[in-house]
């Protein structure tokens, strides 16, 4: 797993890409295995908890949109055992109702460091005012 914020932050959006490919199990090994995760997603859903965020991911990865995330704007801030990441998603090509569509999003991800490294306590992504 991740040795420092930064590595852990680039892992998260690689197995994203991963995800809109259709494979959830990266995106998932990013994630905290502690129950006492959350995820606040761009479909408005709010989940606590191991079980529902990986159903809430296995779901999204089934939905085939496919395209790829970008970020920018990252800014990343660590202590000695959290740390957070906020940037802009840009979801670019996504198929949604068979329409190629592009997002943006605001995204906040707070990391925990553990005992095999950076792990993804919550993950919060809404619109853009942009």
């Amino acid at each position: 797993m991740s040795n420092s914020l930064a590595e852990a932050h680039q892992d998260l959006y690689a197995a994203l890409n991963e995800m809109l490919a259709g494979d959830s199990g990266p995106v998932l090994d990013v994630w905290s295995p502690s129950d006492d995760i959350s995820y606040a997603g761009p479909f408005g859903d709010f989940v606590v908890g191991r079980e529902l965020v990986v159903a809430d991911f296995e779901r999204t990865a089934a939905m085939g949109l496919g395209g790829r995330i970008e970020i920018s704007d990252v800014h990343l801030l660590a202590t000695d055992d959290m740390g957070y990441t906020v940037c802009t998603e840009h979801g670019i090509n996504h198929i949604i109702d068979g329409q190629p569509v592009n997002l943006t999003h605001r995204a906040t991800n707070i990391f925990r460091r553990e005992a095999k490294g950076w792990h993804l306590v919550h993950h919060h992504t809404d619109a853009s005012s942009a």
